[in-house]
């Protein structure tokens, strides 16, 4: 059967680092297509150049017989690929029917024809055996339900590749089976089901083929009878990796700073426990969904746990915002640096002191001469020298964004630093020089908390790793114990391990 969607030496790079690099693949109707591949190896980048999301650097796409360079959201629409993403909007106060037909009503006499909009919803919910009313409310659902539904609306467009991007993070084993059976409707229809997903389960029981990426490279696409759970990871994972760092020993005291007990919020985070010394850097490894960001966010005062308790120094502390954060002596370096970070229309040397202007100030003026001594410090202390501080951020490169937005929060020298995804969309030297400051605050006992996809700068830069999966932490790791696919496998399936570590 000749493939519905071919892709020719796809590549794409952002601010000069590669994501994907020359990605050939064939989709064709009928089946489900699974890609996996750690966090950071191209899936979501992939699925937004094949829907229309985001352009392609170099290479060609084939749909239905014609040759593209890239593909627009509508084009790629008209052609009949959709997505749905992971991050969902979804309007709280519609009906379904209203939600799945938004902006395609259908009329009469220059009215909404309700009772038709109604039927047509029915069929499509009873044609993917979804047991939902029509006249339901969304705000009404839960998350998995959100999903299914969300699914229905791009069905009803009548795709001929639907992309699925992590579509059942929270699902629950019931709300599992209800998203088998119907992307299995699909299939038998023949459309091309496009399936991401980091459980690996779900993957190696849905699938027909399955398509491995690793650091933006295709590594093999075979048949899903054609491989085993561990063949697949193995690949995922690959050889070790070239671009390692050094590891600079760092040495905790034995004073827990952090101490975090049974951390819960709703089923991002389960019972969490653990705790942060002194001059320590601890790792947060798991994939998409794992709760790695959301205990940071919560630590920061972003998210509100249902329960649990948070002692900083043996003091307990209530952290509702992320004021109350800053006092308790916590810093945050977000993985949008772009968002929250930095201002990046402003000038670097604003950037080096909003956060500290009372230290600067007398009598509500800032004073010169210690706006430029402050700018010199952080300069020398961030290594930017070569800039001047009247160049705007949005100008200078994103490793040097990302050094002035660790100068920003560390500004006020903290006990604790919580740092998310630090290398996003950085060179390799950038990288290097990242976590030569994440050391150098470890040397001055700053307790850092780095989270990050890539295993190999956890296993370079961490005295410890915790392994999250579902929002539990199923492995602690100190550094002679590191070993990036028994990790992966963690991260995956905590039961493929014995409490002593090996296989099961």
């Amino acid at each position: 059967m000749d493939p519905i969607l071919s892709l020719s030496n796809i590549s794409r790079s952002f601010a000069s680092v590669p994501v994907l690099k020359g990605i050939s693949l064939q989709f064709h109707p009928g089946e489900i297509h699974s890609i996996v591949g750690e966090n950071g190896a191209g899936k979501t980048t992939l699925v937004h150049i094949i829907s229309g999301l985001l352009k392609p650097d170099n290479g060609e796409i084939l749909v239905s017989g014609r040759y593209w360079s890239s593909l627009s959201y509508q084009t790629a629409l008209k052609m009949g690929i959709l997505i749905v993403r992971q991050d969902l909007i979804m309007p709280e106060e519609a009906t379904l029917s209203e939600y799945i037909y938004m902006g395609r009503e259908p009329g009469r006499f220059g009215l909404v024809d309700y009772p038709q909009m109604e039927n047509a919803t029915s069929e499509i919910l009873s044609r993917l055996q979804l047991d939902l009313s029509p006249h339901s409310r969304v705000g009404q659902l839960n998350l998995a339900e959100k999903r299914l539904v969300a699914v229905a609306r791009a069905v009803s467009l009548s795709p001929k590749v639907l992309i699925l991007d992590e579509a059942t993070n929270f699902f629950s084993s019931a709300e599992d089976e209800k998203f088998t059976r119907l992307i299995r409707i699909l299939r038998d229809e023949g459309m091309c089901v496009v399936h991401i997903s980091h459980k690996l389960d779900e993957v190696m029981r849905i699938s027909d083929r399955i398509t491995i990426l690793r650091d933006g490279e295709h590594v093999k696409t075979l048949p899903t009878g054609e491989l085993t759970r561990d063949e697949v990871i193995t690949y995922m994972v690959g050889r070790e990796r070239n671009h390692t760092y050094y590891w600079i020993p760092h040495y905790p005291s034995g004073d827990n700073i952090l101490h975090v007990e049974n951390l819960t919020f709703g089923k991002r985070i389960r019972d969490i426990s653990f705790n942060l010394r002194e001059g320590e850097v601890l790792g947060l490894a798991g994939l998409v969904g794992s709760g790695r960001t959301t205990i940071g966010r919560i630590l920061f005062g972003l998210d509100h746990p249902d329960q649990g308790r948070i002692r900083i120094r043996g003091e307990e502390r209530v952290i509702a915002k992320p004021a109350d954060a800053m006092d308790a002596g916590i810093a945050y370096i977000s993985d949008d640096r772009h968002k929250f970070g930095i201002l990046e229309q402003q000038s670097l040397g604003f950037n080096l002191t909003i956060n500290i202007l009372k230290r600067m100030s007398r009598f509500f003026y800032v004073v010169k001469k210690k706006e430029r001594s402050a700018i010199s410090d952080a300069m020398e202390k961030y290594v930017l020298r070569r800039y001047r501080p009247d160049q705007v951020l949005k100008t200078l490169s994103g490793g040097t964004q990302q050094k002035v937005s660790f100068a920003r929060c560390t500004s006020e020298m903290p006990d604790i630093l919580i740092v998310d995804e630090p290398t996003r969309e950085i060179d390799l030297e950038g990288q290097k020089e990242i976590y030569r400051i994440i050391n150098n605050l470890a040397a001055q006992k700053v307790g850092v908390i780095l989270i990050s996809s890539v295993l190999g700068d956890l296993m370079n830069n961490c005295d410890r790793i915790l392994v999250l999966k579902s929002g539990k932490i199923v492995r602690e790791m100190r550094k002679a114990e590191f070993n990036e696919e028994m990790i992966m496998h963690y991260a995956i399936d905590s039961r493929l391990y014995t409490a002593e570590g090996d296989f099961s």
